[in-house]
């Protein structure tokens, strides 16, 4: 048992580790060389500490107890985001393939795709760190019978018990409050989408528009002998389109990449957050079990100790009692001595 608990505590070290690892770095600054180098170092740390889960999740079946924590559902998310990953650098790596894939305009850097990677990595991490602490939690609680734990143990033990899920589902409800504080609503995402959506109409409207007015240019330009005076003023018009067009789309996208900015911001404190909650609230506990445990051997020592002076008062008390019988006797011997002398 206790070599699955040395286990267990090396794999929330590696968790930490690997949290530590990926928070350190702001990904979406990084160029794409800088950020293979950091996916290839998380998804191989992923891969060690999926091996680790997995003979964790195998160890504690074979205990066949009850409310046994299962890593089965984390084990398969494990998996299918470590084949997303696997592609995304298999992706990355190849230039050329990767350079058919975007648009001409774009560049190799996609920073967008670096956060939200990084995102999704920072929570994944925070998944396999709660399940890594229930059992933990889970081994720490069984070590010792409940019957030597006494009542004050037994109910803290309950009570840890009956909040794991309690404090899992607020998880979620912790990170949309800290979006409606930060935004000033719930549905950060989808604000940012609507907006998204909306500006990519307008665009298309006002690219409608040029294309509307270049078609009508050459109509003209047909006919420039006699509408020369018209055809200068439709040319300044269509420059005029362009430039605003170009400064709006300009103001659009960058008004898009702050907004997804503060939307990351708000994501990563969140995580950050809550990742700092289970690590403290998990060292309570361990803690707590520590303390409790020491009192029950303090209590058993005491017992012992006050048991040996207890028998051997109980000894002299009965060494007493023979020897004073024995007197009462030599008394009742002498009386009848006397008495019969009489």
């Amino acid at each position: 048992m206790h070599a699955l608990e040395e286990k267990v505590d090396l794999c929330v070290a590696s968790i930490n580790s690997l949290h530590d690892a990926v928070a350190r770095t702001n990904w979406a600054q990084l160029n794409r060389q800088g950020f293979v180098f950091e996916l290839q170092q998380s998804t191989k740390k992923i891969k060690d500490i999926y091996l680790e889960l997995g003979e964790i999740n195998r160890e504690l079946k074979l205990l066949l107890e009850k409310n046994t924590p299962e890593l089965d559902t984390l084990l398969s998310e494990i998996a299918r985001e470590l084949t997303v990953l696997d592609a995304n650098i298999s992706m990355e790596q190849k230039k050329k393939l990767r350079s058919e894939l975007v648009n001409e305009r774009e560049t190799l850097e996609v920073p967008d795709l670096y956060s939200s990677l990084q995102q999704k990595l920072l929570s994944l991490a925070l998944k396999m760190r709660y399940n890594a602490d229930k059992a933990r939690n889970f081994l720490l609680a069984r070590k010792t019978p409940f019957v030597k734990k006494g009542s004050t143990a037994k109910n803290l033990l309950e009570a840890l018990q009956q909040r794991e899920e309690e404090l899992n589902e607020l998880k979620q409800r912790n990170i949309e409050l800290k979006r409606k504080t930060f935004f000033g609503t719930t549905s950060a995402d989808k604000s940012i989408s609507e907006i998204e959506v909306e500006l990519n109409e307008m665009d298309k409207k006002l690219d409608d528009t040029v294309n509307e007015t270049k078609k009508s240019l050459k109509t003209h330009f047909a006919q420039i002998n006699y509408v020369e005076g018209s055809f200068v003023q439709l040319k300044s018009r269509v420059e005029e389109i362009e430039g605003i067009h170009a400064a709006f789309t300009k103001k659009a996208i960058e008004l898009i990449r702050e907004l997804k900015k503060e939307r990351d911001f708000a994501k990563n404190l969140a995580l950050e957050i809550e990742h700092d909650t289970l690590r403290a609230r998990n060292e309570y506990t361990k803690q707590v079990l520590e303390i409790e445990d020491k009192k029950v051997a303090i209590e058993e020592r005491i017992k012992e100790n006050y048991g040996a002076e207890l028998n051997a008062l109980k000894k002299h008390l009965e060494e007493k009692n023979v020897a004073l019988k024995q007197a009462n006797k030599l008394i009742e011997q002498l009386e009848d001595e006397i008495k019969s002398k009489k």
